[in-house]
């Protein structure tokens, strides 16, 4: 029976492709008489037998590996598109790129993050790494580690997530990308990214860059109805309360620098030293109106000419940041095993510079309300680390070591606050376009 449907399909299969032959040479013909272009058609059809997924590792841990096999056909620019593919890693915020990243729900404070094995520090209270950082070209494959162990800190216990970067001996040559991306308001943005790989003097060196424009507009519109029956009167017959017009638009660019210097010696001894630089220049602009009419926008609702709007809101955020990350590692084998020493210097600076302003007509006085905010931080961490494992058999290996680590974190405040009432002619700020 199994064999008779599998004959069938096949048949019936040959009879469409057959058909779909003769149309498309009968379509051919009709084109070359009428004198039309004749109509291109896809003459191969590729269909994977197997699914591209992941790769489980000889780790002790449970280690799950996602290499390039996987990551290839979404075209991804930066490691935050490579991890939005990963299974069971979400984000808490996608605007202009993705942060917090976390798994299995928790905050990301739990989920440890990982360069090439090292931590990074980050600017959030948890030290948190923005991800999307990383050009995709850089890395050689995610792994997961979905579970805790003493050689990991206290911050993994929703796991892991290690960025592997490729080194020295993946590459040999170098390779060149450009292209623009362009948005619907007309912005255009550049992505450039290059990679160079070979041999300079006992090693070999890999060098990588990478420029990535970002640009993310939104429009957002809310009709707001009563919020409660104790905050809003109209709560209980669901009347309309306010309305809300914002415009939010976050602008940037990333910058991004790696090398990787390797030294294989005849005793089975490498020496690698490895760093990246990764600057972030960033602008946030919002504009938001609030009005009492879910249509209306003729001006102040507190004025000479009676209006509509409610308040009037401005917001500019910029900032700038920069990651600096240096490690030193060698490995050779000794006493009966292999030993791994390594040292770790990782920095990050972030400076915001905060103005919001707004303007509230919904009162007898218009009322302006100014804040500015500066906050500059500065985080640094070194760490020493000793490792050394023996295999006793093909399935029993022994690890033990020490960890050093210092953590450094500098953090400067500055808030000014402004508020004072407006004339009853003031219908907006002359400074905003509308």
């Amino acid at each position: 029976m199994t064999f008779g449907k599998k004959a069938n399909w096949l048949v019936g299969a040959g009879l469409v492709a057959l058909s779909l032959g003769f149309a498309h040479t009968a379509s051919a013909q009709e084109a070359t008489q009428t004198g039309e272009d004749e109509i291109l058609r896809a003459e191969e059809i590729v269909v994977q037998g197997e699914i591209a997924y992941r790769n489980r590792s000889d780790e002790t841990n449970q280690t799950l590996e996602y290499g390039q096999d996987y990551f290839q056909r979404f075209e991804p620019l930066t490691s935050g598109d490579l991890l939005k593919r990963v299974p069971s890693v979400t984000f808490l915020s996608d605007v202009i790129e993705s942060d917090g990243v976390r798994l299995r729900g928790l905050d990301p404070g739990y989920t440890q993050i990982l360069i090439n094995g090292d931590k990074v520090p980050g600017g959030q209270n948890d030290r948190s790494f923005f991800m999307d950082r990383i050009p995709a070209e850089l890395i050689e494959r995610v792994e997961i580690v979905r579970s805790a162990t003493a050689r990991r800190s206290g911050d993994a216990v929703a796991g892991t997530i290690n960025i592997v970067l490729r080194d020295a001996l993946a590459i040999d040559g170098g390779y060149l990308r450009a292209g623009v991306l362009r948005f619907d308001d007309g912005e255009f943005k550049p992505s450039l990214a290059g990679v160079w790989g070979g041999e300079v003097g006992p090693g070999r060196l890999l060098v990588g860059g990478n420029l990535q424009g970002r640009y993310n507009p939104k429009i957002k519109g809310s009709l707001r109805f009563g919020d409660g029956p104790e905050n809003n009167p109209n709560f209980a017959t669901e009347e309309f309360d306010n309305r809300e017009d914002q415009t939010d638009t976050r602008d940037g660019t990333d910058y991004s620098l790696n090398a990787t210097y390797t030294v294989e010696f005849d005793d089975d001894a490498e020496f690698e030293l490895a760093g990246i630089l990764v600057k972030t220049d960033r602008q946030e602009n919002e504009r938001s109106f609030e009005y009492n009419d879910p249509t209306a926008i003729n001006g102040p609702v507190r004025a000479t000419t009676p209006g509509n709007l409610l308040t009037d809101n401005k917001q500019d955020v910029e900032i700038d940041q920069e990651s600096f990350n240096v490690r030193a590692r060698y490995e050779r084998d000794l006493f009966g095993g292999e030993s791994t020493f390594k040292v770790n210097f990782a920095s990050f600076e972030q400076s915001d510079i905060d103005f919001e302003e707004e303007i509230d007509f919904d009162r007898s006085t218009p009322r302006f309300t100014g804040d500015f905010g500066l906050r500059d931080l500065k985080d640094t961490e070194l760490s020493f680390e000793f490792e050394h494992e023996i295999d006793i058999n093909d399935d029993v290996e022994f690890d033990f070591g020490a960890f050093w680590q210092q953590k450094e974190r500098d953090t400067k405040f500055r808030e000014i606050r402004s508020r004072f009432n407006l004339t009853n002619e003031v219908r907006t700020w002359n400074q905003f376009e509308r």
